[in-house]
């Protein structure tokens, strides 16, 4: 053999020796790499601190543990959710932080978008909250919140996982824990709708609604599991992350108040679940008890984001037992970026719509809220948001949910519509109170029974009566009609004994009470959520009973009214206390007829009123105009046109001007001064400008008068409070005192 021959024999042994070793190598590190521990992250419930929860996340991507199958309860079973479904901690946090939680929890149906017959009920003085009245007992829902908002967020948020109906199939297995409120059982959420398995996970009772799955009422799993560390274990994994943010004991020196009794309750009920759950942890797994300030509670969402530094903290504190989990960069990237790759594409399209409505309300009815919705067109999520509001404001449902559903090769939306389950009958209350200066002080109380869905088009009638200064009894019947009951009559019939004054000089001469009865009958048409239009005729009878003050000013005994009217109506107001942003304008046309309706006097009067509201951050500017007429005839007294008091020209009584003609501009700036909620305050100042005048050809805004207040106002749930200063330039002034509307 030549040496040639032999080296050129010798480099092949060679190279072929490095290749085996090299292949060796390779299948090693695969073997290792399929041999790895899979771990299995088990997150806690605890309400906003579950913050850490995502601190925690950040810190496993930055230390390349890999994260193989997912289990959590309530609030870690959302983040969870959200990290399974392929989001990163940091999108989780961009979630957190973009969240109004306070308002979420409050869930009010944004006012724009209710039903114009509901966004009546704001004149009429009564509390929002209103139990159920039927069969002659009272009945309350089944939370506080029935989580109309939580619902679309959690919908949003897991939208591109909307038609993973196995949750196995998402990027990271997953499983949510639930109890059956019924028996007390954990019910492990492993298929169906992602959305609906977070929101019935952290259905805290009594306080947020349960959710009903498969027949079964589910609430907070934290109540039976809030470590789910076996159902981790279940799933497969060799390896347990466990992550506990449970909110710790209250000690004995700080439980003084039935709150503290009752979240010490709470925490007991989660702690017996912690404790088992932890016996089944193993000398390889991990466990991170999470220790946070105390002002950061399991109640303050506000504040859930400033929670997340204390999760990464933890985790990082733990990080050489977390680095013997890790995986190399590269390795690490490519199977994240494996997982991701798994994240579905939410569709891009809607082919069809479904409603699963289980009221006796007519599909037909709901179709109609369904209008902007392109069959064929575009998927579009915030106008699909808009449809589930404007359902959910009709008043009539619990809860409006959406889904995807794919049938056919096709993608679908199914709408989902839950019937109260303290309806249809409702009781509500409601106050009044209004002083100005030294003049009369009112003060009402009312009652109120509505009763709704009495047919398939949704009639309904209400009784309100209201005892104190000015009693009164209504009654009122609202009939919608047509294929989709846009059209309405509506018949009402008015008992009222009202106060009315006459004034000379700003000096009040006559005090009278004016008793009518009045029967109104009218038919209409609704327009989306914005207005309707009416046009019928009223029939009133009356008596005035001067009680003080001159004679032969005002005419005393019994008179006659019979009216023909138009009036068509715009609200797009988003709060009538204190509104920020909208528009709400009434025009109306009355006709006065003695020979057809027996009326004692023959007139037409036109009345136009408007409020324009815009708002930059915490300002806002509302706009008004009011201008009324009598353009034909002369009307009496008691049908006069009147106004005076706060932002109706400041500084006045109460209804201190009347005349035959009206008219006024004004503005009013004000600014929110807090953050709350429920009881959001405000300071503001006021100008008005205006006046009567006696006939038409008079109107002049030469001799007007020029008003204006300063004022404070709170919003509060038995309604809105105001306390201000007026004065016009003519050195009038008043003190006011007013609760409830008044713009």
């Amino acid at each position: 053999m030549s040496l040639n021959n032999y080296i050129a024999k010798a480099l092949l042994a060679l190279s072929f020796a490095t290749l085996c070793e090299v292949a060796s190598a390779q299948a090693d590190d695969a073997v290792n790499a399929t041999e790895r521990p899979r771990v299995g992250l088990v997150l806690s419930g605890g309400g906003a601190r579950g913050g850490v929860h995502v601190g925690v996340l950040r810190a496993l991507e930055e230390l390349n543990v890999p994260v193989d199958f997912i289990a959590g309860t309530s609030i870690g079973a959302v983040i969870g959710g959200f990290y399974a479904a392929g989001m990163t901690a940091d999108g989780i946090e961009g979630v957190i932080n973009s969240l109004d939680w306070e308002a979420a929890f409050l869930e009010d149906t944004p006012r724009a978008l209710r039903s114009f017959r509901r966004k009546r009920e704001d004149d009429l003085f009564l509390v929002d909250e209103r139990p159920g009245f039927n069969n002659l007992e009272f009945q309350l829902p089944v939370g506080i919140v029935q989580g109309q908002i939580i619902d679309l967020i959690m919908a949003e948020t897991t939208l591109a996982a909307a038609l993973v109906t196995n949750f196995d199939a998402l990027p990271i297995p997953f499983r949510a824990v639930a109890a059956d409120i019924a028996t007390g059982e954990a019910v492990i959420l492993g298929n169906g709708n992602l959305a609906n398995a977070l929101r019935a996970s952290m259905s805290v009772p009594a306080v947020l609604a349960p959710i009903e799955m498969d027949g079964r009422l589910l609430v907070d799993g934290g109540i039976v599991m809030n470590l789910p560390v076996e159902v981790a274990r279940e799933m497969g994994a060799d390896v347990i992350i466990a992550v506990d943010v449970s909110a710790p004991l209250i000690a004995r020196d700080a439980l003084d108040s039935v709150l503290d009794i009752t979240a010490q309750l709470t925490t007991l009920l989660t702690r017996y679940g912690v404790v088992e759950q932890l016996e089944k942890l193993g000398e390889d797994d991990l466990l991170l008890t999470a220790e946070v300030d105390e002002q950061y509670g399991s109640t303050s969402f506000e504040s859930m984001a400033a929670t997340i530094p204390f999760g990464y903290e933890l985790a990082m504190s733990n990080a050489p037992a977390l680095r013997e989990l890790a995986l190399e960069s590269d390795a690490y990237e490519a199977h994240r970026a494996a997982q991701l790759g798994l994240t579905p594409a939410p569709p891009s399209r809607v082919d069809f719509v479904r409603i699963n409505n289980d009221s006796i309300i007519s599909d037909r009815v709901i179709e109609r809220y369904l209008a902007d919705i392109e069959i064929g067109g575009p998927l579009d999520l915030e106008q699909i948001e808009t449809t589930v509001n404007k359902i959910y404001g009709l008043g009539l449902y619990q809860n409006v949910r959406y889904q995807l559903v794919e049938e056919n090769e096709q993608t679908g939306l199914a709408f989902d519509l839950d019937e109260r389950s303290w309806g249809p009958g409702y009781a509500q209350l409601g106050l009044q109170f209004n002083a100005s200066g030294n003049q009369d002080v009112l003060f009402g109380v009312s009652a109120s029974y509505l009763r709704t869905a009495l047919n398939p088009k949704n009639g309904e009638w209400r009784a309100t009566a209201a005892v104190g200064a000015q009693p009164a009894l209504h009654l009122d019947f609202h009939q919608p009609f047509g294929q989709t009951g846009q059209y309405f009559f509506a018949p009402s019939l008015k008992f009222d004994s009202t106060l009315l004054n006459l004034f000379d000089d700003g000096n009040r001469v006559t005090e009278a009470r004016v008793k009518t009865a009045a029967l109104e009958l009218a038919v209409g048409r609704e327009f989306r959520t914005w207005g309707e239009f009416r046009l019928g005729l009223r029939r009133t009878t009356g008596d005035v009973d001067i009680q003080v003050g001159q004679l032969g000013l005002l005419p005393e005994g019994p008179f006659d009214r019979g009216e023909f009217f138009a009036r068509l109506s715009a609200d797009t107001l988003d709060d009538v206390a204190f509104p920020r942003s909208g528009v709400s304008a009434v025009l109306e046309w009355r006709g006065s007829r003695p020979d057809t309706l027996s009326a004692d006097f023959d007139f037409d009067q036109l009345s136009f009123s408007a409020n324009f509201a815009r708002t930059w951050a915490r300002y806002t500017l509302l706009s008004t105009i009011r201008y009324d007429t009598t353009i034909d005839g002369v009307a009496p007294l008691t049908s006069e046109f009147r106004f005076g008091g706060l932002f109706d020209l400041s500084g006045l009584g109460r209804q201190m001007l009347s005349a035959q003609n009206a008219g006024r501009i004004g503005a009013s700036f004000y600014r929110q001064v807090n953050d709350l909620a429920l009881f959001p305050a405000f300071v503001g100042a006021s100008l008005e400008y205006g006046n009567v005048w006696a006939t038409r050809e008079t109107i002049s805004f030469d001799d007007a008068l020029l008003g204006g207040s300063i004022w404070v106002g709170i919003d509060t749930p038995v309604g809105p409070i105001y306390g201000a200063y007026g004065r016009t330039r003519d050195r009038d002034s008043s003190f006011y005192l007013v609760l409830g509307r008044i713009f």
